[in-house]
Parts: structure tokens; sequence; C-alpha cells
């Protein structure tokens, strides 16, 4: 019997961790303007984003959990790794840098001169049904400052963190920090940095306290971001510029020498699309810029080459056939055919392995598709066995 394969190797590596969390202190009067390690409710409605303000303190978390649960009982699990507050962001997958402070307030009310960060993260959730909550990781050192949740096209739906509120990070200049502070360390943000609100990716998240009098802080209008200057036949490529605001200001995104196969969001500054093969030339001086009617703000000049579709390939093997359909000895096996395509019903490539010994073979040039490989043994009297079953491989 014929036994075809498509190989595919991976190592998996488990880490076990256990981390010691302080008691954080507790201060009579202590104002909660985050939330760590709870369920949080969720306006009730069909939503197809998720989006979360916030970091990872006492170090990078990779791997953490957000548990999204509808009210049908079903849910949906979202792993995210998150950067250290104090930096260096990682850049990880779904990780966005949304703002650069220079100082964090310290626990006696002084500014540190340490960089801060905070962090945007976009989950996608099943709009099919009705959210109910998000159960946030079960991990001290994962901080979220605002979430809101958004359906295509519609306004996003502000999530009101009042009632969960259990961490004290933002803190106003000379403050002393109470509560542990953002860190459980007694370190915080910095309000007077920080604002009233932060406005990303086209959704203004409304930060501290709930009632919190502290100020707006008028902002000088800031974008920036890193493009990618590659895109690849077929494939889809996508770039949303960061954005730093006055809270309340109505952002409008332009750009100038757009690629022909892109559209552009003037509500988000997203600049999107997939290339075919006739996008070949570069498309070069490409400038996104923001407004708030006041001030104006452009990322440098910047070209995109579209590269051909990556060739892929497909690992095959098998295992040897050791006797005929009669049930004889098999002597006399000279190789293998194998045949494949795009469609089961017209494997219409074929290529021999002349080696009785092969177990196997790599087959490369292929596009971007649906392949499908079968084999068959073929003896030195040039007769064939029955072809394998079909298999099946992806080319992305």
């Amino acid at each position: 019997m014929l036994h075809i394969d498509i190989v595919s190797a991976s190592l998996m590596t488990v880490l076990l961790s256990m981390t010691y969390f302080p008691a954080a202190a507790t201060v009579s009067g202590a104002t909660h303007d985050a939330v760590s390690n709870t369920t949080i409710p969720l306006p009730a409605g069909n939503y197809a984003t998720l989006k979360v303000l916030g970091s990872a303190v006492n170090g990078k978390q990779a791997n953490q959990s957000f548990v999204v649960t509808y009210t049908d009982g079903t849910t949906t699990t979202i792993t995210q790794s998150l950067s250290d507050w104090w930096g260096p962001p990682q850049n990880y997958t779904g990780e966005s840098q949304v703002m650069q402070m220079a100082y964090l307030i310290a626990p006696t009310g002084a500014r540190l001169s340490h960089v801060a960060y905070v962090y945007g993260y976009t989950f996608s959730i099943n709009s099919a049904k009705t959210v109910k909550s998000i159960t946030l990781p079960h991990n001290r050192n994962v901080v979220v400052l605002a979430i809101d949740v958004s359906a295509s096209g519609a306004a996003p739906a502000r999530v009101n963190l009042k009632a969960v509120d259990n961490v004290a990070g933002i803190v106003a200049n000379g403050s002393p920090v109470s509560s542990g502070g953002l860190d459980n360390e007694g370190n915080a943000y910095s309000a007077n940095l920080l604002g009233a609100s932060l406005t990303w990716t086209g959704s203004t998240f409304t930060l501290g306290a709930p009632g919190s009098t502290t100020p707006p802080v008028a902002r000088t209008l800031q974008i920036s971001g890193t493009p990618a200057t590659k895109a690849e036949v077929g494939k889809f490529y996508s770039f949303t510029p960061i954005v730093v605001a006055s809270a309340g200001s109505s952002l409008t995104y332009t750009v100038a020498n757009k690629p022909a196969w892109a559209k552009f969001s003037a509500a988000t500054g997203t600049l999107s699309g997939t290339p075919s093969p006739g996008n070949a030339a570069p498309d070069a001086n490409i400038v996104v810029s923001v407004s708030n009617g006041a001030q104006n703000a452009a990322l440098p000049p910047f070209n995109i080459t579209v590269q051909p579709a990556v060739a892929g390939s497909a690992s095959l093997s098998w295992s040897q056939p050791t006797e005929n359909t009669d049930g004889s000895r098999l002597t006399n096996l000279a190789g293998f055919v194998i045949r494949y395509g795009t469609s089961s019903t017209a494997l219409k490539t074929e290529i021999s392995v002349i080696s009785a010994a092969a177990t196997g073979v790599e087959i490369t040039n292929l596009s971007p598709g649906n392949w499908q490989f079968e084999v068959a043994a073929i003896n030195t009297s040039n007769v064939k066995s029955q072809f394998s079953a079909i298999v099946g491989k992806t080319i992305q």
C-alpha cells in the first residue's frame, strides 16, 4: 500500500513561569483610573472590532489571553503579547505604539526621567453575536487604560470602566502615587502628559478616573509610523499612522502619490490594498498627512516597491511499497510518479523520481493557491501502481 503525506515540522516550546506580585499598599481615597485582572462588561451589541489601550508592566508579557464572552455563552479567546510601558517596544503582531512620553511619575509625585509608552491593540471579534464582557488576562502585569468596540461603518462605542477600575495608574505631576500605581511598585503615567484623551486609528479614548477634572493638554499635532516599503503581488498591504493630538480634535487625513492599487481612508489615514502583477512599477514619494484644521503634520516621503509573488513549495513523503497487488514480494521497484495541480480533477503536471529508495520529494515554484498531489509507484517494467489518495496544501 502506498501512503503519502504533506510534511510540516514545527518546534513548540512550552514555558512555565511563576511571578510574585507584592501586595499593593492600600491608601484611603486612592483614584482608580485603569484596570487589570478582571472581567469588564461590554455595551450590548454586535461588533466586529474591539480596541484596547494599555501596556505591560514589570517587563514584556508574552501570549496573554483576552476572552470575549457573548450573550449566548460562547467565547472568543485572543492571544496577544504586550510590550513593557518602560520599553523598548517589541512591535508584537497586533500592537501599535500610540504615545511616547519623556517622563513618568515616581511614588513621591516627582518626575522620573524615563520614557513611558502607551500601546494600542486591535482584536477581531464575532460580529454575528451579541457581546457581554471581556475578561482580561489573570496577570497584574497587564494593565488596560481604555476600551472601545465598533461595528463596520459605525462610530465606536465607549466601554465604561468606572465600575471595574482597580489600578491607580495616571497621576498629576506633583501628586504622590497611591495604591501601588500602574506597576504595583509606585510609579504611574503623568496625567499632564497623557491628557484627558488619546486619538488612535480614528477612535478617541477618554482617559483618567471617571469624572476627572484634569484639563485636556494642548498638544502639537504629531504623526508617526514606519510603513513597509515592499508589497507583494497577491498579498494584502496595510499601513495606519499613529497620531497624537489634543483632546476633541477633528482630524482629516490626506495622501499624495497614492499607489493605483491602494485605497486610502481620510478618517484613519490607512493606506491599504492588494497589488496585482500589473503593478510592478515602484510607487515613489508617497506622503501621508493629517490636519486638525489649525495644524498640519506629515510623514517623510516613502516608496513602495511591488515584488513578484514568492513561489511556494510542498514537501511530500511516502512509505515505500513492499509487495505487489497479488500479495507477492515487490522486487523490481524503479521509482515513483507524482501528479499535481490546482484542481483534484485536473492534476496536469507530472514528475518522476527515478529511485527505488526515495521516500519523498520537494516540489517548488508553486504559485499562491490550493494545490493537490498524488503519487504512484512504478516498476522496472514501467507498470504503475494505483495512485494514492489526494492530499492538498495551500500556498499563501
